[in-house]
């Protein structure tokens, strides 16, 4: 019966360690323009929360979708919170299927960083980064995506060395709109087709 009965707190123990202790958690976002103008660059905040543990390292790779990958690549890199790393050899292009989802082209440099001390558990402020976006992009709606595949999983590292993954997967979506030069052509051909028709019509 005692037998028994300390079996049953013990498991009962790891399971209350395993449901109140081991609760890790991260995810990440990003905010910055929405409209992206090729020919101009755009500057992403991107933010990591996490809890459960204390963070030694952030490890992330970003994707894009195939249509306009050639068009984008990163040429500058702010680190906070997480400011332990390499510097970047710019200009970052995406152009890896390796770690990507189908459909998307990821780029292969390591955007996080790591800390020292740790970083205990809340929302921080990890990185600016500045997108340079071709003239000749194709205009329409896309979605970066941070990466959650191999060999190019997006995680967080605690100090237990344990690596808490990402996902599902930091979302941001833009949309890529003509340059101005090109919006005044149309409106300036639109108008001259309505004269025509005018004139036209009164003939």
């Amino acid at each position: 019966m005692k037998k028994t009965v300390l079996t049953a707190i013990i498991c009962a123990s790891t399971a209350t360690g395993a449901v109140f202790g081991q609760q890790h958690t991260q995810s990440m976002s990003f905010s910055g323009p929405t409209q992206w103008i090729p020919g101009t660059s755009v500057n992403l905040d991107g933010f990591l929360t996490f809890s459960g543990y204390n963070a030694i390292a952030l490890s992330y790779w970003l994707e894009v979708p195939n249509a306009v990958a050639p068009y984008i690549t990163i040429t500058d890199i702010q680190y906070f919170t997480f400011t332990d790393h390499a510097p970047p050899p710019y200009p970052i292009p995406f152009n890896s299927t390796g770690g990507a989802d189908p459909g998307y082209m990821a780029e292969t440099f390591d955007l996080g960083a790591s800390a020292n001390p740790p970083v205990v558990p809340g929302t921080y402020h990890v990185t600016t980064i500045t997108f340079s976006l071709a003239a000749g992009a194709p205009n329409g709606s896309y979605t970066m995506l941070t990466t959650h595949l191999n060999p190019l999983p997006s995680l967080v590292t605690d100090t237990n060395f344990n690596d808490n993954p990402i996902n599902p997967p930091a979302m941001f979506a833009f949309q890529v709109v003509p340059e101005p030069s090109t919006l005044a052509l149309l409106s300036f051909a639109a108008v001259g087709c309505g004269v025509l028709i005018y004139r036209r019509r009164n003939r």
